[in-house]
């Protein structure tokens, strides 16, 4: 059973959506003290943004635990959420705020961005910079769709 502590009632895995069978896997993945590489293919699958934005700080957490050592994450998404949490961190590591997290710095993390051209993909790193800025522009529109939506710039 799983509990749902706002409400105050146990819930059985049928119940709660198939968010929570993805996710579990993830969250043991991140936190299992044997795995110093861990691959993740798209972690916010059937989850919240809220949870998303979440996940992004477990890996932060993992990646840097004293506890278990140093890991890596090889993690695939197409989470916008994922990527700017990231982004959100770095900028606040700079800042020198105090999140409670590790310092993630632009070493610590690599975007790289794969397209097919033709028959073959292409690889792309997209560099983050100390503020947690993206060195150069998106290709393909990727994380341009929700302003998109937002302001109907067809």
């Amino acid at each position: 059973l799983l509990q749902d502590k706002s409400r105050e009632i146990d819930l059985e895995p049928h119940e709660i959506g198939t968010g929570i069978s993805q996710v579990l896997p993830v969250v043991v993945a991140a936190v299992s003290s044997e795995a110093q590489l861990v691959v993740i293919e798209q972690p916010e699958l059937h989850i919240h943004p809220a949870l998303q934005v979440r996940l992004g700080d477990l890996f932060i957490e993992q990646f840097r635990s004293e506890a278990i050592g140093r890991k890596t994450f090889l993690i695939e998404t197409h989470s916008e959420h994922l990527i700017l949490r990231l982004m959100r961190r770095m900028r606040e590591t700079f800042l020198h705020k105090n999140t409670g997290l590790p310092p993630v710095r632009p070493a610590d993390v690599s975007v790289l961005y794969v397209e097919l051209d033709g028959l073959h993909s292409i690889v792309r790193e997209m560099p983050i910079n100390e503020l947690g800025e993206l060195v150069k522009s998106w290709p393909g529109g990727f994380f341009e769709e929700s302003l998109r939506e937002q302001f109907g710039d067809d």
